[in-house]
């Protein structure tokens, strides 16, 4: 659920303004450093001061960090080429609506990614019959944010799996604040209030293998 924040900011602008007028209006409102520099500091990153503000600094971008004895990725440089590739290819054709394209991504691996847990049924069909539009762009939007979150590595060399969202392999009730703004970018609240009472993430997440095959776009645990 998305809470409107304006009023409150607002009111507050007014009281920082009365009480401080003398101040240039960019110290008054605690804009002293850019957000780059409240990341690189530990700050909020919103100029001001919030509760519970330093476990919701802005979200990684490229740092590292561990969950549950996983290590969490975000920095896409480290991918391996393969992996990264089909990755971007996926995107690619997710973001273009196109069935065309997005059955060719899915015609490059071989055997094809699993999209239900038979592996029965057209791909391009299960899609549709997964998405809540007629013509699967829905699905295809959630396929897009599974592909923008962290990740993590299960498996070594050749049988490494890379698995997007990476809070698909943690227990729902280990995720900070900060993962939660994540998770709330994939499924709403209340779906994961469920996952979280049976104790699995059991939405879409996608798997990739080391040598680039697209090996699974599937909702369940």
């Amino acid at each position: 659920m998305r809470i409107s924040i304006g009023a409150p900011l607002f009111a507050a602008a007014i009281a920082a303004g009365l009480l401080l007028h003398a101040m240039p209006m960019a110290s008054a409102f605690g804009f002293q450093s850019s957000p780059e520099t409240d990341r690189a500091t530990g700050g909020s990153g919103f100029g001001f001061s919030i509760p519970g503000g330093s476990e919701l600094n802005s979200l990684p971008s490229g740092e590292e960090s561990e969950g549950a004895g996983l290590q969490v990725h975000y920095n896409l440089s480290t991918l391996p080429p393969a992996v990264a590739a089909m990755r971007d290819k996926i995107i690619a054709a997710a973001r273009s609506g196109d069935e065309a394209r997005m059955r060719a991504v899915i015609g490059l691996s071989n055997p094809p990614p699993m999209f239900s847990p038979t592996g029965d049924g057209d791909p391009i069909d299960v899609l549709k019959a997964a998405s809540g539009d007629t013509a699967g762009l829905e699905v295809l939007a959630i396929l897009l944010d599974v592909l923008d979150a962290g990740w993590v590595v299960k498996g070594e060399g050749a049988q490494a799996r890379y698995i997007w969202p990476y809070f698909a392999e943690l227990p729902p009730s280990s995720l900070d604040r900060r993962q939660l703004v994540e998770v709330y970018r994939v499924l709403t609240a209340g779906d994961f209030e469920e996952m979280r009472a049976v104790g699995s993430y059991e939405f879409y997440r996608v798997e990739i293998g080391s040598d680039g095959r697209w090996l699974m776009f599937m909702a369940g645990e």
